[in-house]
């Protein structure tokens, strides 16, 4: 049923209008009356209309005028003028406008009006079906875009000849000048690309990669300096930023400045590996390419074998330490992704050497030693991979305690805490103990540890609550109680900081 509204100030031909026939007979439903052109402007703002009868000559708006707002709003809209005698004068003017057709008040009669009816219907169909048959021609040419788009930045085709050839073909833009690829990581939407032409004024061609990874290619005609397209960039990479959603963040890798739709694949790539810098500072950020080259890699692999002495040491302080620089010397020098991946890979053999040297590596070190090497095979940040190696140096060192030949005192204070670990101890009771005072206990076990007492207490509780909390049947408040945590929250609290998980997440992996 297509939507009708007659437009009158005469309550009486309104009415006559209406009544003469049975609309709905003809596949028209009345859903709006109004008094005059301002009243019907502001119910087309609330309701759709395919047709309108509307009369001439009224008060406020006359039918001119409508006519042509109507048009000028959605030319759709079939429209028709009522005329009387006296403004015949006027018809001229709305068919010139746009009206299909005009009827005249006094020769008002079933029959004409169900013609005209019956013709309007025609026409509202026929412009329907056509807007459907276009519809669908723009989205078969929107997919062939998005092919010839990935085509073209994953170097599928290898000659410009072929490149402009399938171009042309389906009117896919040929830019000759400077030109630009964006990378969007993340929940990418069409309103944020409505946002960048509405503000920028310029539309970018856009090719969907993934669910997670949109493709814009931007170019600028009327810029002939690449320093100035670069700040051009930035300011488009800025404004889509700025439309990010609340609970998922865009990274957004730029290129350089290409010319011509040869350069697509080169830009892609670089574009990918500005991305990749995502590794140093996190998601949610703009990252440009580097056109140089990044510092070698020689350095790094001379820190890590620095790195692995401090693991033969055996000192938790210096481990730390290493582990620290180690890791802010990568984020200084900004390796690429897979140069990156190289450095931490060779780290991690040369640091696993290092512990099973020591004479122990144990299964729970084995454990880090994969999950490392399962988020290497992924994105994860240079953060993640530090506090992952922070972890298992810890683990290692610990595990390769018992071989270290600490004085009798410290070996008496191990003894003393593996066995009443449960227990509410402290620095004071195993002091007393050993009968020496608190002060040099404390600092004796530090300096031959590396840990301060309560550090090495709350690692040797969290190791027995690991092997506790396998157990389905126990709750988490009596699994702290059977290691020594007075309060719940506390020992959730140390887990987290130890295991870098919550107690909750150990026990689903488990």
């Amino acid at each position: 049923m297509l939507n009708a509204m007659i437009v009158e100030d005469n309550a009486i031909y309104r009415y006559a209008i209406k009544s003469i026939i049975r609309w709905e007979d003809y596949g028209f439903h009345i859903v709006s009356e109004a008094l005059n052109g301002v009243h019907a402007l502001e119910l087309l703002h609330h309701q759709h209309v395919d047709f309108i009868l509307t009369d001439i000559s009224m008060p406020e708006m006359n039918g001119i005028d409508l006519i042509q707002k109507v048009k000028q709003e959605d030319d759709s809209i079939k429209i028709v003028a009522l005329s009387s005698f006296d403004d015949f004068r006027f018809v001229k003017e709305a068919l010139k406008l746009g009206a299909e057709d005009y009827l005249l008040k006094h020769d008002l009669e079933p029959e004409s009006l169900e013609q005209l009816l019956q013709q309007m219907k025609t026409k509202i169909e026929a412009g329907q079906h056509l807007k459907r048959q276009a519809a669908i021609r723009n989205e078969n040419l929107h997919e062939m875009w998005h092919l010839l788009g990935r085509k073209l930045i994953f170097g599928e085709l290898k000659s410009v000849d072929e490149m402009e050839e399938q171009a042309r073909a389906i009117r896919f833009p040929i830019y000759t000048g400077p030109l630009a690829i964006i990378i969007i990581e993340g929940k990418f939407t069409c309103n944020s690309t409505h946002t960048l032409y509405t503000e920028l004024g310029e539309a970018p061609i856009l090719v969907p990669i993934s669910e997670h990874r949109t493709v814009l290619m931007t170019h600028f005609p009327n810029e002939h300096s690449e320093r100035r397209c670069r700040e051009e960039l930035i300011l488009q990479a800025s404004v889509l930023l700025e439309n990010k959603s609340e609970h998922s963040p865009l990274t957004i890798g730029i290129s350089s400045i290409g010319y011509g739709i040869k350069d697509w694949a080169m830009l892609y790539r670089q574009a990918v590996a500005a991305l990749e810098l995502a590794i140093y500072d996190g998601i949610g950020y703009i990252y440009s390419y580097l056109s140089e080259k990044p510092k070698e890699t020689e350095d790094a692999l001379i820190s890590m074998k620095v790195f692995a002495s401090a693991i033969q040491s055996g000192k938790f302080e210096e481990i730390d330490r290493q582990t620290d620089l180690f890791f802010d010397s990568l984020k200084a020098r900004r390796l690429l992704l897979e140069e990156l991946k190289v450095v931490i890979q060779e780290t991690a053999i040369l640091t696993k050497a290092a512990a099973i040297g020591r004479g122990k590596f144990t299964s729970n070190a084995e454990t880090i030693y994969r999950q490392i090497n399962r988020e290497l095979e992924g994105f994860p940040t240079i953060q993640q991979l530090k506090q992952l190696f922070h972890k298992w140096h810890q683990e290692m060192c610990y595990e390769t305690m018992g071989n270290t030949p600490f004085r009798k005192e410290i070996q008496a204070a191990i003894a003393y805490i593996e066995e009443h670990y449960a227990e509410d101890i402290t620095v004071a009771k195993l002091a007393e103990s050993l009968h020496l005072s608190s002060n040099y206990v404390s600092n004796l076990f530090k300096s031959e540890t590396g840990l301060r007492f309560v550090e090495y207490l709350n690692r040797y509780r969290i190791r027995k609550a690991k092997l506790l909390l396998q157990n389905p049947a126990l709750k988490v408040y009596e699994v702290a109680e059977k290691t020594g945590f007075q309060e719940t929250s506390y020992f959730c609290k140390v887990f987290k900081e130890l295991e870098g998980k919550t107690v909750k997440e150990f026990r689903s992996e488990s």
